[in-house]
């Protein structure tokens, strides 16, 4: 029960839902930003297994399939890609 909870919690996080992604400035910097987030189960560190360009809805959207390096559990983030301008 534990387990299904902390998912579910982790879904409504920045970056849990393609709903949520979290805004990055570059592409360069999604697998990095990925990796910086702890396993929502154990606290451990995720390993990217993949990063993709998909269209959520219409909206150009990155997403990182990760795997925990100590528990294995397996996770999408999601990522937007914002570009920063000079004030």
């Amino acid at each position: 029960m534990a387990v299904l909870r902390r998912e579910q919690l982790a879904s409504m996080l920045p970056g849990g839902s393609p709903e949520r992604p979290i805004d990055v400035p570059s592409a360069s910097v999604v697998e990095v930003r990925a990796r910086a987030i702890p396993c929502p189960q154990c606290g451990g560190e995720l390993d990217v297994a993949e990063h993709a360009a998909i269209t959520h809805e219409g909206e150009p959207l990155r997403r990182v399939d990760a795997r925990c390096r100590q528990c294995g559990t397996r996770r999408s983030l999601w990522f937007r890609l914002v570009l920063v301008r000079p004030n």
